[in-house]
C-alpha cells in the first residue's frame, strides 16, 4: 500500500482487555493488500493463498501528494482478476490527499469510482479511503471531508472503508462520527515490528472500536499483512452492518417515525449573505447542494459568529459581503425533516434547510 513509513510499538497493558473480545478470529481472515509494484499473476496471489491469506485489497488510484493530479493503478484491473481467480476476496483503496476541503473529496471520491470500474471492481464490493497525509488542522472539518467521500462511494453501489494510522486518526480525525455513519468500516494500520510476520498476534490489536480490518504487518512475505475482525469484504456476502440506512435512492428523500437531530462541530466560513423573503440569510458554498438557491440558505439566528479558531466574537453583527472573511458555528440540535445518502434536510430557525450530509452528525 503506498503508505508512510512507520512503526508502531504496542502496549500489552492498553490492548490486552481487547484481544480477549476477539479470541474467535480465525485465520481464514488474513489477507494483504497491493499497489503496482506487487505482483499481478494467479500465481503470485496463489502463494498467499498457501500462507492461509483469503483477501487483497487492491490499490484503484489516487490524487494529491506524490499521487499528482491523479495517479491510476495500470496492474488493478490484472491484480483484482487474478486474485479473484484463486478465490481470494477483493476489495480497493484510493490514496486521498485532500485534507479539509469537501468539494475536493468530493472530487477524489469520482476519481475512486471512475478507477474502480475501470478496474472491474464489482458494485457492492468495499472502496478504502487511504488518508494519512495532509490533513488540516481541525478534527471536525477533516471528517467531514472524509464522509463526504464515504458518502459518495456508498451512493455510488459501493462500501465505503477508511484507512489510516493510530496515531494519525488521533490527531486529525474524529472517528465517532465515522462509526456512527458507517459502523464496522474502519482499517487500521498498528505495527509491533516492521520485521517479518507470518501471521498477526492479536494481542496487540489496537484499542479502537469498530475495526473491520488491522493492518498488522508491514512485512508479511513481502507485502503489507492484514487481518479481518469483521464480517467480509467480499461483495457477495455484505457484512451485518455496512452503513446507517439512508434512503433506497440518492434523490428521493426518506423519512422515519423516529425523529432524528443533527449537530454539527465544524467551524464554517460565511461565503456569503443574502436576502429572502425580507430576512437574512447565510451561505457557505461546500455545505449546500448545487446549484446553490434558498434551500440551502440558512437563518443568520442559528449562527454563532466566531474567529477562525471557533472562539464566540463579542460582536455578533454580521460585516455583510465586504471581502472579509466571516466564520461561524452550528451550536444547536437540529430535527432532520428527511434524508437521502449523500443530502440532509434539518430544521434550522424554524425553516428547512437542505445540506450536504457529511457535515452532520444524526442521532
Amino acid at each position: 500500500m503506498n503508505k508512510l513509513k512507520r512503526m508502531v510499538i504496542a502496549s500489552v497493558g492498553a490492548v490486552a482487555f481487547f484481544g480477549a473480545m476477539i479470541t474467535g478470529v480465525s485465520a481464514n481472515t488474513n489477507g494483504i493488500d497491493v499497489a503496482s509494484y506487487q505482483g499481478t499473476t494467479t500465481s503470485y496471489f496463489n502463494s498467499f493463498k498457501q500462507v492461509g491469506d483469503k483477501f487483497t485489497m487492491v490499490k484503484l488510484g489516487g490524487r494529491g501528494g506524490g499521487e499528482g493530479v491523479h495517479y491510476s493503478n495500470p496492474s488493478a484491473y490484472s491484480q483484482i482478476k487474478n486474485a479473484d481467480a484463486v478465490g481470494m476476496q477483493t476489495g480497493g483503496y484510493f490514496w486521498g490527499e485532500f485534507g479539509d476541503s469537501v468539494a475536493e473529496a468530493s472530487y477524489h471520491a469520482q476519481l475512486a469510482i471512475q478507477d474502480a470500474q475501470n478496474a472491474g471492481l464489482a458494485k457492492g464490493s468495499y472502496i478504502a479511503l487511504d488518508y494519512e497525509a495532509g490533513a488540516g488542522s481541525n478534527k471536525a472539518n477533516n471528517t467531514t471531508a472524509i464522509l463526504t467521500f464515504m458518502d459518495q462511494i456508498y451512493a455510488a453501489g459501493y462500501k465505503p472503508m477508511f484507512y489510516s494510522y493510530t496515531s494519525y486518526v488521533n490527531s486529525y480525525v474524529d472517528l465517532s462520527r465515522i462509526n456512527a455513519r458507517y459502523p464496522n468500516a474502519l482499517w487500521l494500520a498498528w505495527y509491533l515490528t516492521t520485521a517479518h510476520q507470518a501471521t498477526p498476534d492479536m494481542n496487540y490489536f489496537p484499542n479502537y472500536s469498530n475495526v473491520k480490518i488491522w493492518q498488522y504487518a508491514d512485512n508479511h512475505f513481502g507485502v503489507d499483512g492484514n487481518v479481518m475482525v469483521v464480517g467480509s469484504i467480499d461483495n457477495s456476502k455484505p457484512t451485518e452492518q455496512v452503513a446507517a440506512k439512508p434512503s433506497q435512492s440518492t434523490n428521493v428523500p426518506s423519512t422515519t417515525n423516529k425523529t432524528h437531530y443533527a449537530t454539527f462541530s465544524g467551524i464554517y466560513v460565511a461565503d456569503y449573505w443574502t436576502q429572502w423573503n425580507g430576512k437574512i440569510y447565510g451561505v457557505n458554498k461546500d455545505m449546500g447542494i448545487p446549484v446553490i438557491d434558498y434551500n440551502n440558505y440558512m437563518p443568520i439566528s442559528a449562527f454563532t459568529l466566531t474567529d477562525r479558531y471557533g472562539n464566540k466574537l463579542r460582536n455578533q453583527t454580521i460585516q455583510g459581503n465586504n471581502g472579509n472573511t466571516e466564520y461561524f458555528t452550528l451550536n444547536g440540535q437540529y430535527k432532520v425533516l428527511s434524508q437521502t445518502a449523500t443530502a440532509v434536510q434539518v430544521e434550522i430557525g424554524g425553516e428547512p434547510v437542505w445540506m450536504m450530509k457529511s457535515f452532520a452528525t444524526i442521532k
